[in-house]
């Protein structure tokens, strides 16, 4: 299973696993450069583990890499998405989310929902908005 799918641009789907090998790691992040440099507007569908665990390589990676590319992920990514169908989790997630410090590195809007037809309507909704423009 690939855990990102861009098979239904500009909606992308990242399926997180529970670990991402220290090998596979440099890969992953040049699979997401691929879809910034694109530079075309898109969307992301997040599901899957909240986070890996036991993945340290690839966590340093992520932070450092979100910290040079959040500029091109502010003006491309009109928004990212959580499925979380289970209800204590979502509540969860939703709180952390709400933490001032997390919404103000996160550049683009991010929302967790519990299901995959409610993840699609408010992906197309921020296309929308972005084609739009600002």
């Amino acid at each position: 299973m690939s855990i990102i799918d861009a098979s239904c641009w500009p909606v992308v789907r990242w399926t997180m696993p529970a670990v991402i090998p220290d090998a596979e790691a440099d890969d992953l992040l040049a699979a997401f450069d691929a879809l910034l440099a694109r530079g075309e507007g898109f969307v992301l569908i997040f599901d899957g583990a909240e986070r890996p665990e036991q993945s340290s390589r690839f966590n340093r990676l992520y932070k450092d890499w979100f910290k040079r590319r959040r500029k091109d992920l502010g003006r491309l990514v009109a928004g990212a998405v959580r499925v979380e169908p289970n209800e204590a989790k979502r509540k969860a997630l939703l709180g952390k989310l709400l933490n001032a410090a997390l919404a103000a590195f996160i550049p683009y809007p991010f929302k967790v929902v519990g299901s995959e037809i409610e993840a699609q309507q408010v992906a197309r909704k921020w296309l929308r908005a972005q084609e739009r423009g600002p």
